[in-house]
């Protein structure tokens, strides 16, 4: 599964994670989206293994209001795909 995430990740742009982003009633702007690409795509293995990091320091460059949906968002991932990350 692992492998899988990376492909992904690998082909991820900063078009596919804002139309992931509107299907969830998260609106960010090319700042945002930019800070978040490059913090998932540097960081996404250590982010599988811990996210607490990476959420406080996404909080202070994403809108408060959208920042409550993504760690929503990854919380929920995290949680229903649990046993095939670890």
């Amino acid at each position: 599964m692992k492998s899988l995430i990376g492909n992904y990740i690998d082909l991820l742009d900063i078009n596919k994670l804002n139309d992931f982003g509107i299907k969830n009633d998260i609106h960010l702007n090319n700042d945002e989206l930019e800070y978040l690409l490059n913090l998932v795509k540097n960081n996404y293995q250590d982010i599988l293994k811990d996210e607490t990091k990476y959420l406080n320091d996404l909080e202070s460059h994403i809108n408060k209001d959208d920042f409550i949906k993504i760690k929503n968002l990854v919380l929920y991932y995290k949680k229903r795909y649990k046993g095939y990350l670890f």
